[in-house]
């Protein structure tokens, strides 16, 4: 990224690896040693140079600092990231800086990146231009928040099974007024099942995000209903080896720090699957959909009572003795004539 590196006071080294930024005076730091080490000041001027290269606002960039000091004050109530050395510097770098490298990604299902000139109150983009992407998973906000704030003309959806998080997640984007986003609290594989707004969610997503989650295979079970069935993709962050059913359906792989420009960025790196592969990935998955209902559910608990040797509930019927006089109430009953 020749115009990021082109600042004051750096210098370029060049090999066949990402480019590496070395300053005496840079903000971000690299443990060469470490994995997943990076950290970088979100007010610095290499992380404005950064997002501004992405094609990010200043406006932009600084709501970015302030979703990185809501994070940091969230967490020491939630655990919504790693509450060791849980910095802005550190949160910048590791979770806010990876997500926004989805923005660099050739083709990307969100769309073209557009500044953020709704921040003043004009340019409102067209409700027929949105698109609709989830982020499953989402535990602290990434990637959905940081980009919601890069992509305000698309509507995304974060979706996590753990309340709490979801909580601080839509109490921070309400706070720094990110209008595109709304959360869901539950597991993704029933958002297609609901009876009222299941069609909505049924092959209704432009793209699915997903960092680290769960296994790829299994991901790809859960979300398969999701995307829609010709344009639809799923973008996944993950680091480590990958199964060689998911290997064989991507698209692109990507390291994470070569969409940054920055090497020790991240250890991670963004695989983009079409709907189609999804779906192929999540038939070979071996996954089979809970069939657990409601009424098994009361079933067990009728079971489990009689297991205790629970006594009959106040006005059961029971099985009548014939032997046992009927009670009529009138067994003494005289008639007196007048």
């Amino acid at each position: 990224l020749p115009s990021l590196i082109a600042g004051r006071g750096f210098h370029v080294r060049v090999s066949s690896s990402p480019l590496i930024l070395q300053s005496t005076k840079s903000a971000a730091v690299v443990d060469p040693n470490a994995s997943g080490s990076f950290s970088l000041d979100p007010k610095s001027d290499e992380a404005k140079k950064l997002t501004s290269n992405m094609g990010l606002s200043t406006a932009q960039h600084s709501k970015l600092c302030d979703l990185t000091s809501l994070v940091v004050d969230w967490n020491s109530r939630v655990n919504l990231v790693s509450r060791k050395e849980c910095t802005e510097p550190i949160v910048f770098g590791r979770h806010v800086l990876p997500s926004l490298a989805l923005c660099a990604m050739p083709d990307s299902p969100i769309g073209s990146l557009i500044k953020d000139s709704n921040l003043d109150g004009s340019n409102e983009p067209l409700e027929a231009q949105k698109k609709r992407v989830a982020d499953i998973g989402t535990g602290g906000g990434f990637p959905g928040l940081p980009l919601a704030i890069a992509y305000p003309n698309v509507d995304f959806l974060l979706v996590d099974s753990v309340g709490k998080k979801l909580t601080a997640v839509q109490n921070m984007a309400d706070e720094l007024g990110i209008a595109n986003v709304k959360t869901h609290h539950g597991r993704v594989e029933e958002l297609v099942d609901d009876p009222v707004k299941g069609r909505t969610h049924l092959r209704g997503y432009d793209g699915i995000l997903g960092r680290s989650v769960t296994a790829m295979p299994r991901f790809c079970f859960w979300i398969s209903d999701l995307l829609k069935k010709k344009e639809g993709k799923l973008m996944y962050i993950i680091g480590g080896d990958i199964e060689e059913i998911v290997t064989s359906q991507v698209e692109q792989d990507v390291p994470i720090d070569d969409l940054l420009g920055v090497a020790g960025a991240s250890d991670k790196r963004v695989l983009v699957l079409s709907a189609e592969a999804v779906e192929d990935v999540a038939r070979k998955s071996g996954e089979t959909k809970r069939t657990q209902t409601s009424s098994s559910k009361k079933k067990k608990k009728g079971n489990s009572s009689k297991r205790r040797g629970s006594s009959n509930a106040k006005g059961q019927w029971q099985k009548r003795d014939n032997a046992t006089p009927k009670q009529r109430g009138y067994e003494r009953f005289e008639r007196f004539e007048s």
